[in-house]
């Protein structure tokens, strides 16, 4: 009798540790799945985010290296077989388009992944300071007329620019495209008045030549977070090769 008392507090005691063990073991498991999750995220919007970037940048680079605005809203420039009046409004809408994209990848960032958790609190914290200062950038009052988008517009359209979607129990977001946001503008509005005051920018730019301030530090701020982001050059290899004369190569 005595023997079976042992055997079965010995079981017991078996079982007990066993448990008390697997709590810090699943703890461990259950971060771990939290982070692969987590790094799922980032792999999926860090890349379109990036692109946003780019397409933003080059856009100001080609406005203020190329006069893209001037050359399609005035001269009426038209270098390839299609018509002035396409190009003129595509230079427009376009070019709000960019900038509309930014910031609704800016939203999705800050409604899905926080602000793409980089793994590490001081590169989480440098992130946060470069969208910080995009943003005062083109809210600033001081800064030339052309994207001054005071903040809780920046935060309109970027609301107006996603989309909820799908994947399988996750809810995630994606920005529109360029055909669904001309389509929208044409239809809907509500969704174009968000709009008009950045086309008017656009349009008073190419027309009355103002100073480029804001876009030459938008320019830069924007290529400092594409190098935060991609700093291997993994993504946009090229990118050195398109930096403006007036860049600092510091």
């Amino acid at each position: 009798m005595q023997a079976e008392v042992v055997v079965a507090l010995i079981a017991g005691g078996a079982g007990l540790a066993v448990a008390v063990a697997s709590v810090p073991l699943n703890y461990a498991l259950a971060r771990r799945v939290r982070r692969e999750d987590e790094q799922d995220l980032m792999a999926r919007y860090r890349d379109p985010f990036l692109w946003a970037m780019h397409d933003l940048r080059s856009r100001i680079r080609t406005i203020l290296d190329d006069e893209f605005l001037t050359r399609f809203l005035i001269n009426g420039e038209d270098a390839i077989p299609t018509s002035v009046d396409f190009m003129n409004v595509y230079a427009r809408r376009h070019t709000v388009f960019v900038l509309a994209e930014y910031l609704g990848w800016v939203e999705i960032v800050r409604r899905t992944v926080g602000f793409l958790d980089l793994g590490d609190q001081r590169m989480n914290r440098s992130l946060l300071e470069y969208l910080t200062t995009i943003r005062r950038v083109l809210f600033a009052v001081d800064l030339d007329p052309i994207f001054h988008v005071p903040t809780g517009q920046q935060r309109a359209i970027g609301e107006l620019m996603i989309v909820p979607e799908r994947d399988g129990e996750r809810r995630n977001w994606r920005c529109i495209g360029f055909a669904e946001f001309c389509a929208r503008l044409d239809r809907d509005e509500y969704f174009a008045g968000w709009f008009k005051r950045v086309d008017q920018g656009v349009v008073n730019f190419a027309s009355q030549a103002p100073g480029s301030n804001r876009l030459v530090e938008l320019n830069m701020r924007l290529t400092e977070l594409i190098d935060f982001l991609d700093p291997s050059q993994t993504r946009f290899p090229l990118r050195d090769q398109e930096r403006p004369h007036y860049r600092s190569q510091e």
